[in-house]
């Protein structure tokens, strides 16, 4: 049976074919994703570990098989010379996608700025995963054009790149004060969740990762009684 927020995102999908938004299964598993990580000027990346944390306490108190995963789409700039946030994440078992450079929208700036960006971003992620495949790229704000589709195509003819453009099922709303609440975020995701949605959460500031990481603890535990996976973007989408 599908439900409201399903056939929501299938319209919207059918309108922008060339982003991924969800995978089409009755398996209840879906993909957890990270925003905007790591915080911005967080000395230390005490909120990106804050999220970690919740993630692994959750993990914890099961103990079992089927741990929750996620991925984090990495903003560059955000990452300090010392950080070793990114292979610590790794390390968690999850995932490194690219966010850009800089938190913006993507789709304001020309195909040159863009493409330097995209690729910047990339090869100092690839450098800091010791060359693990980068293989989904987020757009800032969630907009895109067909000249960045172009110009991810013409890296991946260019530099062997292989990134695809992934969106997620909701309309995220954690990134604003008057509707970043640990409670209402927690009730909103409860809404959006089918059977291979792909769930956002943000990082992009100590204070939102802080409500994030407080949200994830009921959601994650909503979403064990529910029965559902809870996995990367590739494990979702390589899932036969």
């Amino acid at each position: 049976m599908i439900n409201l927020s399903q056939e929501l995102v299938n319209g919207v999908a059918k309108l922008f074919p060339d982003a991924i938004f969800y995978k089409q299964t009755s398996e209840k598993v879906v993909a957890l994703t990270i925003d905007d990580a790591p915080c911005r000027q967080d000395k230390g990346d005490c909120g990106t570990r804050l999220i970690l944390d919740a993630i692994a306490n959750h993990n914890r108190k099961y103990n079992d098989l089927e741990s929750a995963k996620a991925t984090f789409f990495i903003i560059s700039s955000h990452l300090s010379p010392d950080s070793q946030i990114i292979p610590e994440i790794i390390a968690h078992g999850h995932e490194i996608g690219n966010h850009g450079v800089i938190d913006e929208t993507h789709a304001w700036l020309t195909p040159q700025q863009f493409e330097q960006q995209l690729k910047e971003a990339h090869e100092k992620l690839i450098d800091l995963t010791g060359n693990n495949a980068i293989r989904w790229y987020r757009p800032g704000r969630a907009l895109y054009n067909q000249k960045m589709l172009q110009a991810i195509n013409n890296l991946t003819a260019e530099e062997n790149y292989d990134l695809k453009l992934v969106l997620a099922s909701m309309i995220p709303f954690d990134t604003y004060d008057l509707t970043n609440h640990p409670w209402l975020t927690a009730m909103y995701a409860k809404q959006m969740v089918f059977p291979g949605a792909i769930l956002v959460f943000h990082a992009g500031s100590t204070k939102i990762a802080q409500q994030t990481a407080i949200a994830l603890e009921t959601i994650l535990e909503d979403l064990r009684q529910r029965n559902y996976r809870i996995v990367t973007v590739s494990e979702l989408l390589d899932r036969d």
